[in-house]
């Protein structure tokens, strides 16, 4: 889906050790996302922690002592991107160690589950909201139809009660 046109500035820190991450295919993962997004160029921060980081995150920035499965953190506060340059979306950080143990419980991998969290927080980072059920159903059609297209067949939309 990515082509020459597209520009794509990922950098990915990898906070956990506990789970092995295949980067190749998660920034391909994650590139085909914003491109499928309509967007040609983006600067995008990830970073992959566990449940005891992002719960210190959770708590230090939201005042929620509680693990959970992704943050996002827009650099724009809803100012429109500027037209020159890379525009920089903001920093996504996931809990991997969630991801690997909410993938089986809905029939994926966690690779496909963490890559449900980074299409969330991206969305977050773009605008979209997810405060009352309207939102929440709208932002969940735009994931599903999202990971369909980039994960194909694999990917098993389950009813199922985010965290987010």
């Amino acid at each position: 889906m990515t082509s020459d046109r597209h520009r794509f500035e990922i950098t990915v820190e990898n906070r956990q050790k506990r789970i092995r991450i295949l980067r190749p295919r998660l920034l391909r993962r994650v590139r085909e996302v914003l491109a499928r997004l309509g967007w040609k160029r983006a600067g995008l921060s990830l970073l992959l922690v566990d449940d005891a980081e992002i719960r210190r995150l959770h708590r230090r920035f939201l005042g929620q002592d509680r693990a959970t499965d992704v943050l996002a953190f827009g650099q724009q506060e809803g100012k429109p991107f500027p037209g020159r340059g890379t525009p920089f979306l903001g920093d996504v950080v996931v809990s991997v160690e969630t991801a690997r143990r909410a993938g089986p419980e809905y029939g994926n991998r966690w690779d496909e589950e963490l890559l449900l969290y980074l299409c969330h927080g991206i969305l977050h980072l773009m605008g979209w909201q997810d405060s009352t059920p309207a939102q929440r159903a709208r932002m969940d059609r735009k994931q599903q139809n999202l990971l369909r297209k980039v994960l194909g067949a694999r990917w098993r939309s389950k009813n199922r009660k985010l965290l987010f």
